[in-house]
């Protein structure tokens, strides 16, 4: 049993962290989020250097301003039951949007990453406030994992035991 208030970001941290390239296809992106279980991952620029955060959030968005009624079948089976309305006058274009757009498009560019150092209540507070579900760890600018709010949780309910 450990005790929250002596963990660090660092401790819990995830240390295997998938990320995305900057340039792939939405298409691609959704896939590979369904492949890997994950629902978000920080996002590579060409150097290799951390650029952003995508999340499905950043797709549902975007799938709530551009659809295409072809494009899946989730968005297939909502607009199949819209009877005698053209994907036109439901404001839908044509094409499969989600191969025609980048996650760079998407993407949140701004990051917010802790020390490994940094006080797992600190973490917490900043989720909080910040209003969000994974913070990246890093170690001298490098990045070395991500601390997600299922973490969190995950120590709160070990040390409940």
């Amino acid at each position: 049993m450990s005790d929250l208030t002596r963990l660090t970001a660092g401790e819990v941290m995830s240390p295997s962290v998938l990320t995305v390239p900057q340039y792939w296809s939405l298409k691609q992106l959704i896939e590979f989020f369904d492949q890997q279980n994950i629902n978000g991952a920080p996002v590579m620029g060409d150097n290799g250097s951390l650029v952003g955060v995508v999340s499905n959030s950043d797709i549902l968005k975007f799938d709530s301003r551009a659809h295409s009624i072809t494009e899946n079948p989730s968005t297939q089976y909502y607009y199949s039951n819209l009877d005698g309305a053209s994907p036109e006058q439901l404001g839908l274009i044509s094409g499969d949007t989600h191969t025609l757009h980048q996650v760079s498009e998407i993407m949140t560019p701004h990051i917010v990453s802790v020390d490994v150092s940094t006080p797992l209540s600190a973490v917490a507070a900043l989720m909080c406030k910040d209003k969000i579900h994974r913070v990246f760890v890093t170690s001298d600018n490098e990045l070395n994992g991500v601390l997600s709010t299922l973490d969190i949780l995950g120590q709160v309910e070990s040390i409940s035991k």
